[in-house]
């Protein structure tokens, strides 16, 4: 590895002046980031000025570090665009489904879409103050401040009402069809891509979470879209792949901690793609790219992080699991073994059996409904016979860090990360039927699981008024 290192610094990077002009803006972008993130991990308030220098250097990096002149697209033909056509019809439907009616659907607020509504008016921006909240550091209920500065730009656009802060939800969901899509494509195929997008479009808890302001609907798109980039951009030979993973990556930290799986999922692939090739130049190139990108991105809220350790992980420490506290409110006892048995019961069970206990949704009904159940569990095991191992682990580390290790089980907030996961595995039979010319059988199956999400969350979930959906938009403060 040394001695690649060696060949691409003196072949590649001292007898090119563009090469390390990259190296040079990528290491300054690094550099700008740890300083804003250093100098102000302390700060509650800032001037406004750091928000924007922190964009335009990512812009800067990224823009560079991207490999303007390989083109990773091959010239499409009237097939490739016929096969694809599917997909941008789901985009257009899953935003409809998501963006319509959002003053009345769900149901009026939630009590922290509340509180984040009024956090943001009084932190960001505030009227007729001279410094807003640092977008480097943690506020609302422990969750990292850039998010409110989103729903701050959507209430300015949208104007201050319930839809206005639920639109930039419904926009995270639909895009999250897209990076659905575009995983599953790259480590399985285009046709169970376009299945898995099928059904994450209508998928009742999908669209829950799209609907609710709040920030956990975004781990649906960047860890995806992680994923996918820089496996695509390693298949094509086009570094671009590793800039736009580290993006997603890097953006990702500033949301719910659920994409915080990628620490684990991403090595797994990084692994499995230098097994198929190993190319000791590609992955020093793509690696590089990708962790000077997502470096860039997330050195504030990492030095905040590490420099506010109490602050950052005020969350994580309420909702742990395994606090003598928890054990026994929980089980009634303090029994580590019968703790466990309760919580992997629990957990597993939230697929198929048994429904979320939290107010953000308590559909009373599991994760998975109608056909959709047997199939990802079908689908669970196929795609591990099939030595794909992606959904599984995808599936079995969320259960870990987002069930067994937390309070609260089964608890949906926790789990909108898997969503992906979960089309991906209920797809897998559907494409299996269509492979085997069961193709009517498969479109039927499809269909029925579709109408099925759609009919419960529109005509049965919402009618019966969610039990914590109730509250009107605050007062401007």
């Amino acid at each position: 590895m040394w001695q690649t290192t060696k060949e691409i610094w003196e072949n590649e990077l001292v007898q090119d002046d563009g090469h390390m002009m990259q190296v040079v803006v990528a290491l300054a972008g690094v550099l700008v980031s740890i300083s804003l993130g250093y100098l102000y991990a302390h700060e509650i308030f800032v001037e406004g000025w750091q928000l924007w220098t922190w964009l335009i250097t990512v812009a800067l990096v990224s823009g560079i570090l991207i490999s303007w002149r390989e083109r990773p697209f091959s010239n499409p033909t009237l097939q490739s665009v016929i096969n694809i056509w599917p997909l941008p019809a789901l985009l257009a439907g899953g935003l409809l489904l998501r963006v319509f009616f959002l003053e009345t659907v769900p149901g009026g607020l939630h009590v922290d879409e509340m509180g984040l509504a009024n956090f943001t008016m009084l932190h960001v921006f505030p009227e007729g103050k001279t410094l807003t909240l640092s977008p480097f550091r943690t506020g609302w209920s422990s969750q990292p401040s850039l998010h409110n500065y989103i729903i701050w730009l959507s209430l300015k656009l949208a104007g201050y009402s319930i839809a206005g802060l639920r639109l930039s939800s419904a926009i995270a969901g639909t895009l999250a069809i897209f990076s659905t899509y575009a995983v599953v494509a790259v480590f399985q195929d285009r046709r169970t891509a376009l299945i898995a997008a099928a059904i994450i479009t209508t998928y009742h808890y999908h669209i829950h979470w799209s609907r609710l302001a709040l920030n956990n609907i975004w781990d649906t798109v960047w860890l995806p879209l992680t994923l996918a980039a820089f496996a695509w951009g390693w298949h094509k030979n086009w570094s671009g792949g590793a800039v736009l993973a580290g993006l997603a990556a890097g953006f990702s930290q500033y949301f719910y901690g659920g994409s915080k799986i990628g620490l684990f999922l991403f090595p797994l692939v990084l692994f499995a793609l230098y097994h198929r090739e190993s190319d000791r130049r590609r992955l020093i190139i793509h690696g590089g790219k990708f962790l000077a990108t997502a470096l860039t991105v997330a050195a504030p809220i990492l030095l905040f992080a590490l420099l506010e350790p109490g602050l950052y992980l005020e969350r994580a420490r309420v909702v742990m699991g395994w606090t003598e506290t928890a054990v026994v409110e929980t089980i009634g006892e303090y029994n580590l073994l019968h703790y466990l048995g309760y919580q992997l019961w629990h957990n597993f069970g939230a697929f198929t059996s048994l429904a979320d206990i939290t107010g953000f949704y308590g559909p009373e009904v599991p994760f998975l409904i109608g056909l959709a159940a047997p199939l990802f569990v079908i689908g669970f095991f196929w795609t591990i016979w099939k030595r794909c191992y992606l959904p599984a682990a995808w599936v079995l580390l969320t259960v870990l860090f987002g069930g067994i290790m937390l309070t609260g089980a089964p608890s949906s907030s926790h789990y909108v990360v898997v969503i992906p996961a979960i089309c991906w595995l209920v797809a897998l039979p559907i494409a299996w039927l269509w492979e085997k010319d069961y193709k009517t059988i498969a479109m039927i199956t499809l269909a029925a699981i579709m109408a099925t999400d759609l009919y419960f969350y529109f005509l049965i979930y919402v009618p019966g008024k969610p039990r914590d959906l109730f509250n009107a938009m605050p007062p401007l403060p």
